[in-house]
Parts: C-alpha cells; structure tokens; sequence
C-alpha cells in the first residue's frame, strides 16, 4: 500500500469482508483501514461494493464474513444503533428528512429528551440541539433549529445529519456517500470547510465520490475497489487521476472516445422560440439539428432544467412555440411530448425517472408499450423480457434480473435504467438533464459513447451538464445560460473552458 504506514493511528479497521445477496457475492475479502485525522476516499465503478461496505461499516447491512477492529479490539456491528454506540456514523445520500418536523427534532429523531410524565421535553431539545448545532462552529450559524427541515436546502439537510452524529457523545468515524451529488459549488465549498474542520479534531472521515476532482481535492487515502474486490489503497498525494482510473476499470480509458466526423445534418429537428417562464427563463431560443448534441451550459439558476422541463411539457411556461422537423406541434404535457418524439431523461431520477416499487421490466418498457404488445395490444411477456434485456445490456446494469425492483439498485445503476429507457423508446429528440451525475466514470464513457450513437442515428440530443469537461467533449455546439436568459452559442471547436465559463457570469 505506498506511501502509508497503515499501523499509524488506525481508529477501526475491516478485514477479509464478504457479502453475498440471493447467491450474488457483492463483495470478496475487502478491506479498508481508516486513520484519525484522514479524509479516506471510497473509489470504484457502480456495483463495485463501496456502498456495501460503508453500510457494513455503518450497521445498515450485516456482514457474512470477516473482521471488524476498532481501536485494534475486535467488535461486531449488527446494527446502527451498535455502530453509533462505537461512535460510527453516516450520512446517506439519500437523506430521508421528515419535511414537516423542525430542525430540532429531526435532530433527535426517534430518541427526543422526554419529561418525567414520558412527554417530550421541547424546552431541553431545542436547548439541545443549539448546544450541538455549537459544535460545528460557523457551519451552523446559518440554520434555525426551530425551522421547519421542508423549508430548508439539501445543504442544511447535510448538515442535520452531521449533528444527529453530535449528538453521541464519542464521534470517531463518519461516512458521506456521495455528499455534493445535489449541492450548488457554494454548498459544496462549505461542506469541504466542514469536512477539513471534522479532520482537525481527530475524526476519521469516509468519502464514497464518482468525482475525481473531489478527491484530490479533500481526501488523503483512497482504496480502490472492482467487482466487489479489493484492489489496493493509495495516498492521494502520491497517485494520478489516471492511476485510479485503470484500478478502477482494470484498463485505460479515455473518457471520450475518439474524435469522430461530425454526425450533424442539416435538418432542424427541433426549434424552440420565444420561450419564458415568470423569472425562471426569459425569451429562450434554440435549434437544434439531426445528428447534433446540443450541450446547455450554466451555474445553478441559469434556468437550464427550468426550460428543458417547459419545453417537454413537464412544467408550465408563459410562452413559447415548438416545431419539429419544420412543423408547428403542440407541446403542453408530457404526453404530447412523448407523442411528438421527444423524451426527457430528468435530473432527479429517484423521484420524476423511475418507480421505484415497480420491476426493472415495468421501468423500461412504460415509454414504448406497442414494443411489447401483439396486434390486439395485449401485453406479451416474453418480448417485455427481451425488451427490458436489451435495455439492460446497452448500458450494462448490474441486477440481479429483470424482475428486480428499480429501487434496490444503486443510484448509478438507476440513472442507466432511466436513459436506457428512453433509448429503447426510440425517440427522435431526446432531452438528458445531467445525465451522469452520480454514476462512476466507466459508466460515463458508456454514456457517451451511446449519445454519440444515438447522434450518428440522426437523432437530435439537448444535454444540459454542470460540468464543462463533459460539455465540451460531448457537444458539437453550445448554448451558455445567465439568470434565465441564452448569453451565448458557440460551436465547440477548440474551445476552452475559459471561452465558455465567461458567458455564465452575469456583467
């Protein structure tokens, strides 16, 4: 393991761990040492066993095998009330907040400070949580512990998070799975500032992240893991990105594939004009081309996802026209988006994507029933199973089948089911609002390699991205957004990040 002496100042340690669900062995002997004091990052593709392995951590899963050392003494953790006990805790990436309770008793949730007659103690709790919400200094000054959490932002919701851990009087280790995948760049600058301040005080910090830059950025350590194994651990000081990568993927990858002839014909197939909507967007407009990625460029609130939304029809606007391929069309709902050709992979997948209770098979064919129906429209099973098959093979799932449920997948394997449910539905305009966001960068270069596929195709792609390296390997051309307006169109040639970042300040 170069560059670590691993003996030195280890809080807990996991050895030779094993998890298996329905005979599916997730993970094989892994390891991972965390150290006082150090930012340990979690690296792998999706389906590797990061997650797994920080809820075995956590007491969320329990494991089949193997040894878990705290302070060099060995311990079980059956459950997240032992592994808090042992001063372990996480933050989830899908935090669950109960919108309609205060601060202050979300804090305590399931354990608030009670009276002597069983009834609980506001006067205590609220004086309580001020008390925790002290301990993370300046992080904290911002939020009320009387507000209502559904007030507040996902950034406040992290941090109720980290306080429910304060409240153990012994933190040692904290996990964060994926802590920026909803934040704005001025949230995710003070979660660092607070992750660098739980470093100060001697706590271990587990970092589970698809974004290299984050890594190198925060963390210290980083251990590697492929296919539910352990492939080693490297101080981040002394590695590359393309170091970790070919851990990662066991190869080298270039992110983007090989530069191609463009796919881009002259036919518009979309055109959208005089779009507005209240201070969302105003006066958008923007073509787009068979064969061409339209890339949308823009900091948080540039009103992006706001216009992609109106125009699928999912969100009302003000106004607006539409034509596909040189014709008027009307597009006031999804339903007749989906009827004028048009599909929208959407930023929030978990709520707007997918049904989460339904099968893989239900998710995937829900677009593009006549696929799987026979001339009288009855629903036929065996091309359903070959349908969603052939949804799963394009982006590569990891399920355990078909049958399975779309929620108990991974988020990264959850975000290939809602693309691959569009591709298969064989639309001719198709709109993908961030979509990459949490999903490892094996999965990414299949990502882009399918929008270029699909570009080749003659399709027509809009993807609005947050990050400009994946604008400007992926798009032919560019519309920048500023506070709700377009501030520029270029055509990606030879730009740098410098040439477009420019046009999403306002003057």
């Amino acid at each position: 393991m170069r560059g670590l002496n691993m003996s030195e100042d280890i809080i807990l340690r996991a050895e030779n761990i094993v998890k298996s669900f329905y005979g599916n062995r997730v993970l094989d002997g892994v390891e991972i040492s965390l150290r006082a004091g150090k930012v340990h990052a979690l690296c792998g593709e999706n389906g590797a066993g990061k997650s797994t392995l920080l809820k075995i951590i956590t007491g969320l899963y329990t494991k089949d095998a193997g040894t878990i050392y705290m302070d060099g003494r060995e311990i079980e953790v059956t459950s997240v009330e032992t592994a808090r006990k042992y001063g372990i805790h996480v933050v989830p990436q899908e935090m669950q907040m109960l919108r309609d309770l205060s601060v202050a008793e979300n804090i305590f949730l399931g354990e608030p400070p009670r009276t002597r007659l069983g009834t609980i103690d506001w006067k205590t709790m609220y004086r309580r949580a001020n008390e925790v919400k002290g301990l993370l200094g300046k992080h904290g000054e911002s939020i009320d512990v009387r507000a209502k959490a559904g007030d507040l932002g996902m950034g406040a919701w992290q941090l109720i998070e980290i306080m429910r851990a304060f409240t153990s009087d012994n933190l040692r280790v904290i996990a964060f799975d994926e802590p920026t995948s909803s934040l704005s760049d001025s949230e995710v600058e003070a979660l660092f500032a607070l992750i660098r301040d739980l470093r100060s005080r001697g706590i271990a910090v587990v970092y589970v992240s698809h974004r290299m830059k984050e890594i190198f950025q925060l963390c210290d350590e980083v251990s590697i893991f492929r296919d539910g194994q352990y492939i080693g651990t490297r101080a981040v000081a002394e590695t590359t990105n393309d170091e970790l990568i070919s851990m990662m993927i066991g190869r080298g990858l270039n992110l983007f594939g090989e530069k191609k002839a463009s796919a881009v014909r002259e036919e518009v197939a979309l055109k959208a004009e005089g779009f507005s909507h209240g201070k969302d967007y105003q006066d958008v407009s923007l073509c787009v081309h068979r064969g061409e990625i339209l890339g949308m460029y823009g900091l948080v609130g540039a009103g992006r996802t706001e216009f992609v939304r109106g125009l699928f029809g999912a969100d009302r606007r003000d106004s607006g026209t539409v034509e596909i391929h040189g014709k008027p069309v009307e597009i006031q709902s999804p339903r007749q988006a989906i009827k004028a050709g048009i599909g929208l992979v959407t930023e929030n997948r978990r709520e707007e994507g997918l049904m989460l209770g339904a099968s893989l098979k239900w998710n995937l064919s829900m677009t593009n029933f006549p696929a799987i129906q026979d001339k009288l429209k009855n629903l036929r099973m065996k091309k359903e199973r070959h349908y969603a098959a052939e949804g799963m093979q394009i982006f590569r799932v990891k399920a355990t089948g078909s049958h399975m449920a779309a929620g108990g997948l991974s988020g990264g394997n959850q975000q290939k089911v809602v693309l691959a449910k569009w591709v298969m539905a064989d639309c001719e305009i198709l709109i993908v609002d961030e979509p990459t966001r949490g999903i490892d960068v094996g999965a990414k270069a299949e990502v882009y390699q399918a929008l270029r596929q699909l570009a080749e195709e003659g399709k027509a792609i809009i993807m609005v991205s947050s990050e400009l390296p994946e604008i400007l390997g992926v798009s032919d051309r560019i519309v920048v957004m500023c506070e709700g307006r377009v501030t520029a169109e270029l055509e990606n040639r030879d730009l740098t990040e410098e040439d477009v970042i420019q046009y999403a300040f306002s003057s």
